[in-house]
């Protein structure tokens, strides 16, 4: 994900992901490989544009999700399209 330091301000976009059952927990990563969010059933948050994945559950699936508007997703919907792999995580060297 790049960031500009233009002085633009950043732009944030509003995300809902609905999970199949109120009691599913939702992962949210981002193109890191970081955890980013976790919540259980709905998970309402703003993100800048850029490539995420979700689980629902630690260890299922990973399905991608790519932001550049507001945008909501259901499980099903997500299910019903491709998985992808978590990207490797990424560490900054000190």
């Amino acid at each position: 994900m790049l960031v500009s330091f233009t002085g633009a301000k950043p732009v944030y976009y509003e995300v809902v992901i609905v999970a199949a059952s109120a009691a599913t927990e939702i992962w949210l990563g981002d193109d890191g490989g970081h955890f980013v969010q976790k919540e259980i059933g709905t998970l309402r948050t703003s993100l800048l544009a850029g490539d995420y994945t979700v689980e629902f559950g630690l260890g299922s699936p990973p399905y991608p999700i790519h932001l550049a508007t507001a945008s909501r997703y259901t499980q099903a919907e997500l299910a019903a399209g491709p998985t992808c792999s978590r990207p490797i995580l990424k560490l900054a060297l000190e």
